[in-house]
């Protein structure tokens, strides 16, 4: 019985010395940072994998803790896993300790679209001082997919997502929802990458390794080990 467990044993350890550990990297828009590591015994089985980062990690902005941003490979290189943005949304006790009694909650829900072709979907948290009538709501809901859409048009992918996550587009919508309704707080809560146009990847080479990596199996069992 103990060899039975021995045997098992060995066969766990030789699965993960197969493996090989590669650095995910973010998109060039959050400069391409390393955040993570994740084990496959092939290339291929990376690819598809979310990450998961927060703003603050990226940016060292301690008020960003709550912003959790989404990651996907799409491409390998050697040990590098290289993502592409797929959203973001904010933990469930930030948005629990916007909301107040006796105040209303205005969720709005739209896509958007920016110049070069990528498709999201943005959701907007605003909360007024008070609970306010239902007109009121629809009006503000409508004034802010109609900022937000154009300003997508206006926009390519990356410089709508800086945008969307900017410490300013809270303050510059609130100024624009002043005229209907002054609002208390206004969050971009949640967004989605719905589309991802046909585009040319640019292979991005780090300065620390060749162009190309070729592992041997026995380097392959040394990079697990």
């Amino acid at each position: 019985m103990a060899g039975k467990r021995d045997r098992s044993a060995r066969k766990v350890r030789d699965k993960w010395r197969s493996k090989v550990w590669y650095t995910i990297i973010t998109p060039e828009t959050f400069s391409s940072k390393e955040i993570g590591m994740t084990p496959a015994d092939e290339p291929e089985k990376v690819i598809g994998r979310i990450a998961e980062s927060t703003l603050y990690d990226l940016t060292g902005n301690f008020k960003k803790m709550h912003v959790k941003l989404y990651f996907k490979i799409n491409r390998v290189q050697g040990t590098n896993a290289y993502t592409r943005f797929t959203g973001h949304d904010m933990t469930t006790d930030y948005i629990r300790r916007m909301i107040r009694r006796r105040r209303s909650r205005i969720d709005a829900i739209f896509n958007v679209d920016t110049s070069d072709g990528y498709r999201m979907r943005v959701k907007v948290l605003t909360v007024p001082d008070r609970r306010i009538k239902s007109s009121i709501k629809t009006e503000i809901r409508k004034k802010i997919q109609e900022y937000l859409t154009e300003k997508a048009h206006s926009m390519t992918f990356s410089e709508y997502v800086k945008y969307l996550l900017a410490d300013e587009t809270p303050r510059e919508l609130s100024k624009v929802l002043k005229p209907i309704y002054p609002v208390k707080r206004i969050e971009i809560r949640k967004s989605e990458v719905l589309y991802f146009p046909e585009e040319k990847i640019v292979e991005l080479v780090r300065e620390d390794e060749p162009e190309e990596i070729e592992v041997e199996p026995a380097q392959e069992e040394s990079v697990a080990s």
